[in-house]
Order: structure tokens, then sequence, then C-alpha cells
């Protein structure tokens, strides 16, 4: 099976030839150097059952750098790196796919949203009518909803209308009676969303942790989000205990990928901290990173798989482990200068602020992308005016270049993640952005 093949040329004219052939068009929102976008490269596209359902839709890559993708980004509600969205011929949405799913379960869920396209229905239409009680939705359509990205959602399918109490109305619909295990990611969701009970979260994370296919089925969103769920649930020991055994089972399982057992390994120690802190996991933690990289399969899944690996070992207090790592991949990553940002921090936590400036300073300079650079400058920026007020000729020069990088971008300065960035700025007046 070949890779995937995507659409040479602007979106505008793939939108149109969608419409000429009659598919539907795949949008992938991203960058280069994103660590869930690397992770989507190397687990999700290079699937073989998701390649196999691309050749049923024209696909298209809109990189966050290129020369007006920030405005186009804010006609089509994109933001969050990366975001996933199947659009119909008609270039109306069909639905947004969560990037946190494993190869497996992504195909799984693309392929139920091209059956929905076929049926007639989207997101859209499915929450309409559990919303409205029109109409019976199949199970197709309320896996469609459970499978649903709402972090990326930026109001493309809620409108107007708050996360919690709309999960909690199509939890009211009847979906337990007709699909339970779109119900139970639905319950997941809402907890998240904080439109459950502590009590009602224990039950559910304790009953999702007992059933293997259930955890499995919902990995994404336990591994993601453990000590956001935990912080929500009575009981908080016992769904500990059992997410870091279900976590453990992950970390050592053969099938999954690489990024997943990391996540998981991390997962684990997470839960294990809450539960008896001990220095016992330290060395725990450095065998399953040992053991992530010595699996990785391409640079695109080391990438986030060391985004991953640093994060673990810092968890388990050992920065200077994470350092050394980020320092020893610097030369080979396609993306140095995230990294960067990464060393900054470390340098921040051990109070070494001239060191932190230097690195923030390094990763500016060496930032590739118009959008990108406008990032790392307002980071940069940013760090000299809470840490080095006093270096006028430091923060003018940072300014200066800022300012050229936004001459760079033109219009699209103004637009999505470029006007978020800015506007971080505005605690600073006068700094004049």
């Amino acid at each position: 099976m070949t890779a995937i093949t995507w659409w040479q040329g602007t979106l505008a004219a793939a939108l149109a030839q969608a419409a000429a052939q009659q598919q539907p068009l795949f949008l992938y929102w991203g960058a280069q150097w994103c660590p869930p976008c690397n992770r989507v490269k190397s687990e999700i596209f290079a699937h073989s059952a998701v390649q196999t359902l691309s050749r049923q839709m024209l696909c298209y890559q809109l990189d966050g750098d290129s020369h007006g993708a920030q405005a186009l980004a804010a006609q089509l509600r994109l933001r969050s790196y990366p975001t996933l969205v199947l659009f119909a011929p008609d270039g109306s949405e069909i639905t947004r796919l969560p990037c946190e799913l494993d190869g497996e379960r992504f195909a799984a869920a693309l392929a139920q949203a091209l059956a929905a396209h076929a049926a007639g229905s989207s997101a859209a239409q499915a929450m309409q009518a559990a919303l409205s009680a029109g109409r019976a939705l199949s199970v197709a359509e309320w896996n469609l909803l459970a499978d649903y990205s709402w972090d990326t959602d930026e109001g493309a399918l809620l409108g107007e209308r708050a996360l919690a109490p709309t999960l909690l109305a199509l939890l009211g619909s009847g979906v337990a009676e007709v699909a339970a295990a779109a119900a139970m990611r639905l319950r997941l969701h809402a907890l998240l969303a904080q439109a459950s009970s502590p009590e009602q979260g224990a039950d559910l994370l304790l009953a999702v942790c007992a059933d293997e296919a259930v955890a499995r089925a919902n990995m994404d969103i336990l591994n993601n989000y453990g000590i956001e769920l935990i912080k929500l649930c009575a009981r908080r020991e016992t769904v500990a205990a059992a997410l870091r055994d279900r976590a453990a089972l992950w970390a050592q399982d053969f099938w999954l990928a690489a990024p997943d057992k990391l996540a998981a390994a991390r997962l684990q120690l997470r839960m294990a901290r809450l539960l008896a802190p001990s220095a016992g996991l330290q060395e725990v933690a450095r065998e399953q990173v040992a053991a992530a990289l010595d699996a990785a399969s391409d640079g695109y899944q080391l990438h986030t798989l060391v985004n991953t690996a640093v994060s673990l070992l810092n968890e388990a207090g050992l920065g200077a482990d994470a350092e050394y790592l980020l320092q020893s991949h610097l030369p080979n990553s396609h993306t140095p200068f995230y990294f960067m940002l990464s060393l900054a921090g470390s340098a921040r936590r051990r109070g070494d602020t001239a060191a932190a400036l230097d690195w923030y300073q390094h990763a500016y300079e060496t930032a590739v992308g118009a959008a990108t650079r406008i990032q790392w400058g307002v980071t940069y920026l940013s760090q000299l005016m809470e840490q080095a007020s006093a270096d006028g000729a430091r923060i003018a020069q940072a300014r200066q270049a800022l300012l050229a990088d936004l001459a760079t971008a033109g219009a699209d300065a103004q637009y999505q993640r470029n006007h978020a960035q800015l506007q971080k700025l505005a605690r600073w007046p006068q700094l004049g952005f």
C-alpha cells in the first residue's frame, strides 16, 4: 500500500475538485514542530487501513506556516494543531476527528464517518436529531458523535452551545439503550467538561478500567487526560489505582505503538505518584524511555517520543536526564527549536535565568515558518519582559526582530494563532503591539 496522496495546490482548488468528483475532502491542519502532529503522521497517516480509506477521499494538508494559512484557518474555524476535518463534497463539515486515537481506532472512526456521509448524515445532523428528538439515531450516528473531536470544535458543531449541557442532553437522548460504547465515551467527555458529580465520575472510571475492551476504546482520553479525570472524581485513591493498573498493562503491550506505550507509562507514573511516591519509579521511568526510543520507527515518531519522554522524566524527578535527552536530540531533530523551549523551561526550573533566556533567544533565532516565528518571537519577548525588564537593548532587538516577522507575515499576522500570540503582549503596552 502506498502512502496517502495529498492534493497539491490551493484549498479552494481542492474543494472544487472534491465537488467535481463528488468525494469527501479530508483536511489536516498542523505544523512541522508540533509533537501531536508528528504522532499523527507516524501513527495515523502511516496506518494501512487509513491509507486504504484515503482512496475514498481527496486529502489536503494545510500547514500553519504556509502563506495565508492563518486567515484561511479563521474562516474554517481551525486553531489547535492538529485539527482533522472531513468535509462533504458541498463543503459542509461531516465531522472533526480526534488526533489522539491510534491508527486502528482512527481508521474505524474515519470509516464510520464516511459511512454516515454515504447514508446522508453528519455530526451536525445527528446532533440536531438527538437534541430535538426528531428521529432515532443509528448506532453509527451515535458513534460519530462519541468520536467527535470536541477539543478542536471551535464552535463548528456546537455553535453557541456550551459543551457540558450539550453532552448531558445527548446522554439523555437514549444513547445508552442504542449504543453502549458511544454512551460510555460521551460520559467520559461529560466528566471532563465537569458535567458529572465526583461519585458519578468515580463509578464511571472504575467501570471503564474494569473492562479491557472499553478501556482500550478510550485509551486516548485516559492517557491524555488521566490527571484531569482523577481530580474530578471521589475515591481518588481507588480510582487512581485502577487507572495505574490499566496503564501498566498498556505500557507493556507489544501491539501498541511506541508513543502510546510511552504515554501509558507516563500515566502509570502519575497515578503511582498520587498513591505512594517512590524513588524506585525513577529507574522504571528510565527503562521505559530507553525502550520507547529504541523502538522509534521514523523521525516523526522520534520527535513525539522525545517530547513525551521529557515529560515522563520530569514527572519522575529526573530533570537532568530530561535535559540530556533534549540536548542529545537537537542535532538530528527536524525542528530543534521546539526542543530548545523545553531546555529553556528546564533552566527556569533550576533558577538559571540567564541560560533560560539564551535558550529562548536561540529557539527564536533558529525557528522556521511565518506563524512559528511569530509564536517563538512572542515567547522570547515575553520572557525578556518578565525576567530581564532592565535589559533595554536586548528587548529592543527582540522587538525589532518580531516586527520584521510580522511584516513578512503581512495580513496573516492578524488572524487565528498569530493574533492570539500577539494578544499576549498586551500586558506591556509600551512595546507597541
